[in-house]
């Protein structure tokens, strides 16, 4: 909050972890700290720094941990972060872990973590019915295309999502790809994209204007914050970067013939622009890169 930022901050909770034990919690603890992170994140009353709910994802909790957590998420009105269906094999584990639900999503859904304010990291796999639940849930994806492609998970059909009415914005996964940067979501994306256009899956691929509005006002939407940014709607809030064409370091050369086409439409600085381009960062109106202390 100091540095400006905007963020929602989750306690990652597992009570099943064999791969990694030191990371297992009991169950009752892993509750206990979950509420006593959310009570004094949210007495703090930070304007822009919120608490959300955080299963690490279904195959590394119980039912009772994932039914507490629901419970947490619906007596503070919380949003909840998670993964659904990631790869093939984390849907198979799902399904011999959970015999009693239809789906990964119904697991999600029956414990009260598939809301209106949730954000599912992947989805790769989901079926028609869990598409629907999503929809009528009002619940949200992040496609998170470079971590999908780092991992070897899957191509997340973007087409078939929206054709849905299912919210989706973008995201990277943080340390699941490469890249924590929304401008390489935004290519990620398209590649993705494109990928099912050449093996004949969609008859068409994501154009650039369509991912650059899933990282933008698609995000807020998935975040339920689209009435607050998302773009530059008179009475939101001013989030934005200032990009420069012309800086000094940039990884491109514009020439005076190019120049008003290439800023009209944003085509360069999404095709091999990078944090270089970066001049200026705002949220909520106050400038924050770079930093002034009197944010």
């Amino acid at each position: 909050d100091k540095f400006g930022q905007r963020a929602f901050v989750g306690k990652v909770c597992m009570d099943m972890n064999d791969c990694v034990p030191q990371y297992r919690e009991i169950t009752a603890d892993s509750v206990q700290e979950t509420e006593r992170f959310v009570t004094e994140l949210l007495e703090k009353k930070y304007p822009r720094v919120q608490p959300i709910i955080t299963p690490r994802f279904g195959p590394s909790c119980t039912e009772d941990l994932l039914n507490a957590l629901g419970d947490l998420a619906q007596t503070h009105d919380l949003r909840v972060q998670s993964h659904i269906s990631e790869n093939e094999e984390e849907v198979k584990l799902v399904e011999s872990m959970f015999p009693a639900y239809q789906n990964y999503t119904e697991l999600y859904d029956k414990n009260k973590l598939l809301t209106s304010k949730t954000v599912m990291a992947h989805a790769c796999y989901l079926s028609e019915e869990e598409l629907k639940l999503f929809s009528l849930r009002g619940a949200a994806i992040s496609h998170c295309p470079n971590s999908n492609f780092s991992l070897c998970s899957g191509v997340l059909n973007v087409r078939k999502v929206l054709e849905h009415n299912v919210k989706l914005g973008l995201g990277t996964d943080v340390a699941g790809g490469y890249s924590a940067s929304m401008l390489d979501a935004i290519r990620k994306t398209m590649v993705a994209s494109n990928s099912l256009q050449i093996n004949k899956v969609n008859g068409t691929g994501i154009t650039l204007e369509e991912a650059f509005q899933l990282a933008t006002l698609g995000g807020s939407q998935a975040l339920g914050l689209d009435d607050v940014i998302g773009n530059f709607e008179v009475g939101k809030e001013f989030d934005a970067l200032l990009i420069n064409t012309k800086a000094s370091d940039s990884p491109f050369d514009l020439f005076s013939a190019d120049d008003f086409e290439v800023i009209r439409t944003g085509s360069m600085i999404n095709k091999i622009g990078d944090d270089r381009n970066i001049s200026e960062v705002y949220v909520a109106g106050k400038q924050v890169v770079p930093f002034s202390s009197s944010v």
